[in-house]
């Protein structure tokens, strides 16, 4: 490829000199060897030569100058593009470490809550429990001193029901409060998601419709009850979201540890990660309803039919696997939660 004219920086010299011994050829003919038809007054005969050489030359000179400030004016503007280049390239890099810095920020703020908040539920589980295994003890003795088709039998079997959902809820906050160290063994994450979703689709109403691809067939280190445990949680509250009628896709697929998507998860690791997008078109939420799912007891469900433990779990478990877990969605276009586990080889 030829290099553009205004980048060789002899140009202006060579042009110069081609002009200066143009002009001292033409001033040369014009003083020794002119011809009769060109002859002229004898005055002007004498100067005639001078002229042109004096003219020649500056008009050489004058387009040597003119091509080197052209070649500044052209060097200048390469320059001046490049440092425009490299600012907007350090301000889009200023910009993405605040974004990182805002994210990690809100992460460690999160972090920092949900562990406050798993401290308490823990002290308070371990009381309730012992409370309810009081109450489970005298109710139990209280039955066998009644016939048992009465209605005090009855109400008794009640109340010990009550009380056994209550020791349910507990297990489920101690669950949530504990780091438990759950053993890990080389998963198949395909056929875990398969597997799931063939417990789960007998439990969903026939209008839920559930597309499962998957563009890679990885494998991870983890626990598959509690990877099921996870996807559970987020088709049932899919399911919810919709009013038990619409679309879940679930898609798997591979991220190589170069990918631009994980700069935004600046506590990944330098490998390579699996993918689950899992998304609903469902009724959406707002920007603050998204900012506090992962809570604990936070729930939008009506009273009764919710504890706000189901997604706090689900992030618990996947810090446990190393991962991210990440959700976006808008007011009546769905929701989509985006699951990050790192490969395994």
């Amino acid at each position: 490829m030829r290099p553009h004219p205004l980048h060789v920086p002899w140009l202006p010299y060579l042009v110069t000199s081609i002009g200066v011994l143009f002009s001292l050829l033409i001033w040369y003919l014009l003083k020794y060897d002119v011809p009769a038809y060109l002859a002229l007054h004898p005055v002007l005969e004498s100067y005639h030569p001078w002229i042109i050489l004096i003219f020649g030359v500056g008009l050489s000179v004058l387009v040597g100058v003119t091509i080197h400030i052209a070649q500044v004016a052209r060097h200048q503007a390469i320059s001046l593009k490049k440092i425009n280049e490299d600012l907007k390239k350090e301000i889009g890099e200023r910009i993405n470490a605040e974004d990182i810095k805002q994210k990690l920020e809100v992460a460690l703020l999160q972090g920092q809550k949900l562990q406050a908040m798993g401290t308490l539920a823990g002290g308070i589980a371990h009381d309730f429990n012992n409370i309810l295994y009081a109450i489970i003890g005298y109710v139990e003795m209280a039955r066998e001193d009644v016939e048992k088709d009465s209605l005090i039998h009855k109400n008794l079997g009640k109340v010990l029901d009550a009380a056994h959902r209550g020791q349910e809820l507990v297990s489920r906050i101690l669950s949530f409060s504990r780091r438990q160290h759950h053993e890990f063994s080389t998963l198949n994450l395909k056929k875990t998601i398969e597997a799931a979703l063939a417990l789960l689709r007998p439990t969903i109403p026939a209008s839920v419709i559930i597309h499962f691809e998957a563009e890679a067939d990885p494998a991870i280190l983890g626990n598959q009850t509690q990877l099921h445990q996870v996807l559970v949680n987020l088709i049932n509250n899919a399911v919810d979201a919709m009013d038990g009628e619409g679309t879940i896709t679930i898609h798997l697929s591979h991220l190589p540890a170069a990918d631009p998507y994980l700069k935004q998860f600046p506590a990944t690791a330098a490998q390579n990660y699996c993918k689950i997008e899992i998304a609903d078109t469902g009724h959406g939420m707002d920007k603050n309803t998204m900012g506090r799912i992962f809570e604990p007891f936070y729930t939008t469900k009506e009273v009764g039919k919710g504890t706000g433990l189901g997604l706090s779990i689900v992030h618990s478990i996947i810090k446990e696997h190393q991962g991210e877990i990440t959700v976006t969605s808008r007011l009546g276009h769905g929701t989509t939660f985006v699951i990050l586990l790192p490969e395994h080889s």
